[in-house]
Formats: structure tokens, C-alpha cells, sequence
């Protein structure tokens, strides 16, 4: 898994306690299971992957070496991703 430098951060907002946890926990678990029940593939984005969490988004890629890349955390009940 590779973590981006706090650089690359755009509008960020704070997550409360409760969904952090368990956003934590999935993107640890994506470690061991890239592939989790739930999770999708973005259409027209090679390698692109989300997992939704309670009213979040977790946006990742995994390129040809299952190498995984958390992309960025998106907020919203009835986000375009899906």
C-alpha cells in the first residue's frame, strides 16, 4: 500500500469518530483483500476501485502488480460513483 504525501490533499474536511474507524479499518483490510465484498470497479478507469462505508467513499487503484493505492476518501449519500 503507498500513502500520498499531505501535498496532494484538496479539500479536505473532518470525518467523525465513528466512520473514521471504521474507514481506518477498511483501508487496512483492502491490504489483505483488495477485492472486499462491496467493492467496485470504476467503469472507464482502468484499475480504479471504491468500497462504500456508511455515507463515504473509498477510492483506490490497484495497477498490474496488485500493487494498492487509497486515492482519496469522498463524503456524500448518493455520490456519482455509483
Amino acid at each position: 500500500m503507498r500513502w500520498l504525501p499531505a501535498k496532494h490533499l484538496q479539500n479536505h474536511e473532518t470525518i467523525p469518530q465513528t466512520p473514521l474507524r471504521d474507514i481506518g479499518e477498511a483501508i487496512i483490510g483492502l491490504a489483505d483483500d483488495p477485492h472486499p465484498p462491496g467493492s467496485s470497479l470504476l467503469q472507464g478507469i482502468g484499475g480504479c476501485y471504491y468500497l462504500a462505508i456508511d455515507d463515504y467513499y473509498i477510492l483506490y487503484h490497484l495497477d498490474e502488480n496488485d500493487a494498492l493505492t487509497v486515492l482519496g476518501v469522498l463524503h456524500g449519500a448518493y455520490h456519482p460513483l455509483h
